[in-house]
């Protein structure tokens, strides 16, 4: 069926999106119970625990979910990516019914970083008082920990800037192409004009199954438990 401008097609599932958003929640929970410190680092604790799950069950998904929340649907190399930036600096397009090639590898940045802090996090302790440590602390050496502990203090910083460009990539869109990503990450739909070019036919899509991303996501967080659980 060849798209009509003014039509939207579905391109987001129900898993990405939540997904997406709770992430954006949990990492602001951890971000700034952090920061205060004291009773609120049993919050960043949680938080982390389940920013863990999430990641895990992103990572899974990318490779059996829908078609455009999987890897091999946006994860196309660098050279892809430069391409798509000179689209964005042509008259028209870029046509993207989901990722593209430079948000692709921007998500696996992002899924990458956000898993360094956590995973260290595990790791990581307050080496002056030693009353907060991670569930994995008091299984790792101290040179483990200090080098932990140091690299989760540093590493907000590059996260808050991926953060920013992130932001940033999407306020460009916006303003620049009339690409309103935030909202089709809320609907999960994009208008067909902004996917394919004038006159081509809307792409088709296949979209995963329900049950199966809640056993994934059930799964994730099993693995964050017997993870917690084995630092006790």
């Amino acid at each position: 069926m060849t798209g009509k401008s003014g039509d939207k097609i579905r391109v987001w599932d129900a898993p990405v999106r939540l997904f997406h958003w709770t992430l954006v929640i949990l990492m602001c929970v951890s971000y700034f119970t952090g920061r205060w410190g004291g009773d609120w680092m049993k919050f960043h604790f949680w938080s982390g625990y389940g920013i863990l799950a999430l990641l895990l069950f992103r990572i899974a998904w990318g490779f059996v979910g829908s078609t455009t929340a999987r890897f091999s649907n946006f994860v196309k190399g660098p050279m892809a990516a430069v391409g798509h930036l000179r689209e964005l600096l042509g008259k028209h397009g870029p046509y993207d019914a989901g990722h593209n090639a430079a948000g692709g590898a921007m998500v696996v940045v992002l899924i990458l970083a956000v898993l360094a802090q956590v995973g260290t996090g595990l790791f990581s302790a307050d080496t002056d008082t030693g009353m907060v440590a991670g569930p994995l602390a008091a299984k790792a050496g101290d040179a483990v920990i200090e080098k932990a502990t140091a690299f989760h203090h540093y590493w907000i910083n590059v996260l808050l800037i991926l953060a920013a460009a992130h932001v940033v990539a999407v306020l460009v869109y916006l303003v620049w192409k009339r690409h309103n990503l935030v909202g089709a990450m809320i609907t999960g739909k994009k208008p067909v004009e902004d996917c394919v070019p004038p006159g081509k036919p809307a792409p088709r899509l296949a979209f995963g199954s329900s049950r199966l991303a809640i056993s994934l996501l059930i799964a994730s967080a099993a693995i964050v438990y017997f993870i917690v659980r084995a630092g006790g």
